[in-house]
């Protein structure tokens, strides 16, 4: 029944949709709002980001990022060496040692 009543609402919103020109309204109203707006817009934005620049200098910024991504990057090392098989890798290790030294030494087997 509800669906059925979804269906009716908007077939009878499409059906009776109406555009509203805009003849250039929307420019005007932005062309006419005080400057005085944008330039506080402005310095807060710069006021804002050199704020946060200070802090980021202050408060070691980089040392916590370079922690942050060196965490990352360990942890996301130890789950993946956590889950291996290391006869695998013992294999793959051994069977590319033989295919280096077999184009080394240019013989064939």
């Amino acid at each position: 029944m509800m669906e059925n009543d979804d269906k009716l609402i908007k077939n009878f919103m499409l059906a009776n949709k109406h555009e509203i020109e805009d003849n250039g309204f929307s420019r005007r109203v932005i062309r006419n709002l005080p400057q005085q707006a944008k330039r506080l817009s402005d310095m807060l934005s710069v006021a804002c980001a050199i704020v946060c620049c200070t802090f980021f200098y202050i408060f070691n910024g980089f040392e916590v990022l370079y922690q942050a991504i060196s965490d990352i990057i360990t942890s996301q090392a130890y789950y993946l060496i956590s889950d291996t098989n290391f006869q695998s890798w013992v294999i793959a290790t051994v069977v590319l040692a033989i295919i280096g030294v077999q184009r080394v030494c240019s013989f064939k087997w």
